[in-house]
């Protein structure tokens, strides 16, 4: 384009044009500016990013636009719901020493995430622990209806915590290394440390469940690693009925 000055002579001017836009594509509908790329839910027609982003979570329709959803999704302060206590079941086997002992959590899907534990309270503590991430409710009542070769035994979740809590402590104490599963999954238990700790000695009578003198402590952690250890400590008083 060009002007004619007062002299009679003429000047260029640039004139800044929009590009235009590709074959096929249609301008956004709310500035009619640039280039409609996605659907608005809450508009109910195509608009252009920046005015995605410059109305986004402020309409009722924002709740369900993918758009929206992946922005959500990926900020770090919004955190997943944590999944909540299903159930729990304790094999009837206590009076062996070891107990199998199974606790799940149910996600929003309908479906479980499970942990499966082997507690030893005469020996080891914490033997084995496996998480299962999915798992249907069906597998799991099916799985834990017999543990240990006996009908299983409902138990409450924070009762399971306390008998995770004492073979943890069984564990660290003899030295045993902690399962990788549960050190990984254990955020599902939630807090522990308002879980209870352990009372009086490390491990207890096999019969009455009463403290063990510090001789018979000290033998059971010296040889607890050890395979071909097999331990079934009383105290006095039990010991005496044996005598008898």
């Amino acid at each position: 384009m060009r002007d004619k000055t007062s002299s009679g002579a003429y000047k260029r001017i640039n004139v800044r044009r929009r590009a235009p836009l590709r074959p096929g594509r249609v301008k956004c509908r709310l500035c009619g500016i640039r280039e409609a790329k996605r659907y608005c839910p809450a508009e109910s027609t195509q608009i252009c990013p920046t005015c995605c982003l410059d109305m986004r979570g402020q309409r009722a329709e924002c709740r369900t636009c993918r758009y929206n959803l992946s922005n959500v999704t990926i900020s770090r302060e919004i955190t997943p719901p944590e999944p909540k206590f299903f159930d729990a079941f304790i094999s009837d086997s206590d009076k062996s020493g070891a107990v199998e002992l199974a606790i799940a959590w149910e996600s929003q899907n309908g479906r479980l995430k499970a942990l499966f534990f082997l507690l030893d309270f005469w020996k080891r503590g914490m033997e084995t622990c496996v998480f299962d991430a999915d798992i249907s409710k069906e597998e799991f009542q099916n799985r834990t209806a017999y543990m240990g070769g006996l009908a299983s035994k409902k138990i409450s979740l924070n009762d399971s915590k306390k008998l995770v809590k004492h073979a943890l402590t069984i564990s660290e104490q003899i030295g045993v290394p902690i399962p990788w599963d549960y050190q990984r999954w254990k955020s599902l238990l939630g807090d522990m440390s308002n879980v209870p700790s352990l009372q009086g000695s490390l491990f207890k009578c096999a019969r009455c469940g009463a403290e063990l003198s510090k001789t018979v402590i000290d033998v059971m952690k010296k040889h607890a690693q050890l395979e071909s250890a097999r331990f079934y400590m009383v105290c006095e008083r039990c010991a005496g009925e044996f005598e008898d």
